[in-house]
């Protein structure tokens, strides 16, 4: 998968291979959420967006509806006869590509208990019809075990038409509705990432948002591995992250609206210090003052006393 970033110097062609990921890290202001709006509309219907902007509402008491109609509403932002791609913008965005606050968790829920019911439907028509048939599992059940995988400590009850979560060690049972901001935004990039049309190029605008740090560089493991057919875009200004990543990276600094047009740099492999002190200098803004001292020396300390910025 391919699109292309116009940069201050000239356009630069990014490739993307399906089952890999691409980083671009930034500091605040720098331009990261326009890039994924210009990835998102440069990609066109193998795109999908996770904007940072997101609300985390999950309510499993929707109405349930068509499958089709739940998908539709998840990637354009309706589901009406003949909306497309070409309503995207000022459907599912309202005309806001940059600041609208992205509610969708109804459709996904919508399209997660869709898609069970028509797998489900499925493999019990074949099972009483006599056919030997090894049930496909349901993407509910792929997040489910994604979720055991991250919090084995909270366990997801699914059924036909609602989701509760289990403490494993007792026997009491709280709503979905009632989950941590954490455990929602899990869930919700869970589910974002299983019902992503095929071969799609998924952008992730900070993929850190509401995820503790021990489980982040897991849970995007576990979410590219189940998305082999895709390719994914993270924008982040997470330095920790995007050094724990394996995947081209590129440094933003800085965004020109008159363009448009970012300021980018390839983060390089052999720099000589290690991947993470490399994307440290390149994502940052700040000065930085290189210290002869190790880190409990007296160096360390009188240079950020003379020089606190």
């Amino acid at each position: 998968m391919q699109f292309t970033i116009p940069t201050v110097n000239e356009n630069l062609l990014v490739s993307v291979e399906q089952g890999s990921s691409v980083i671009f890290v930034g500091a605040n202001g720098s331009g990261k959420s326009r890039l994924a709006i210009h990835i998102e509309t440069s990609g066109g219907e193998s795109a999908h967006r996770i904007s940072s902007h997101r609300a985390l509402n999950l309510n499993t008491d929707v109405p349930k509806i068509k499958e089709e109609f739940a998908l539709k509403k998840l990637r354009y932002g309706d589901h009406w006869e003949g909306i497309t791609i070409h309503h995207r913008e000022t459907t599912r965005w309202g005309s806001k590509v940059s600041t609208m606050l992205l509610n969708d968790f109804d459709s996904l829920i919508q399209a997660l208990f869709a898609e069970q019911g028509r797998t489900a439907l499925k493999s019990h028509n074949m099972a009483r019809q006599g056919m030997a048939h090894t049930a496909s599992p349901t993407k509910f059940e792929k997040l489910e075990h994604i979720w055991s995988l991250l919090l084995p400590h909270r366990q997801l009850i699914i059924s036909g038409d609602d989701i509760d979560v289990k403490i494993p060690s007792s026997t009491s049972s709280y709503k979905a509705s009632e989950m941590s901001d954490g455990e929602r935004a899990i869930f919700y990039l869970i589910g974002q990432v299983l019902v992503a049309a095929e071969n799609s190029l998924i952008i992730i605008d900070e993929p850190e948002l509401h995820v503790h740090r021990s489980i982040m560089s897991s849970l995007w493991d576990q979410l590219e591995s189940s998305r082999q057919d895709c390719a994914f875009v993270f924008i982040t200004h997470d330095l920790e992250f995007a050094s724990s990543r394996v995947a081209k990276k590129y440094a933003i600094k800085e965004y020109q609206s008159n363009g448009p047009a970012w300021n980018l740099e390839s983060i390089p492999d052999d720099t000589g210090f290690s991947e993470e002190l490399t994307t440290l200098i390149l994502g940052s803004r700040r000065p930085i003052l290189f210290v002869e001292g190790g880190v409990n020396s007296l160096d360390k300390a009188l240079y950020r006393s003379i020089y606190p910025e």
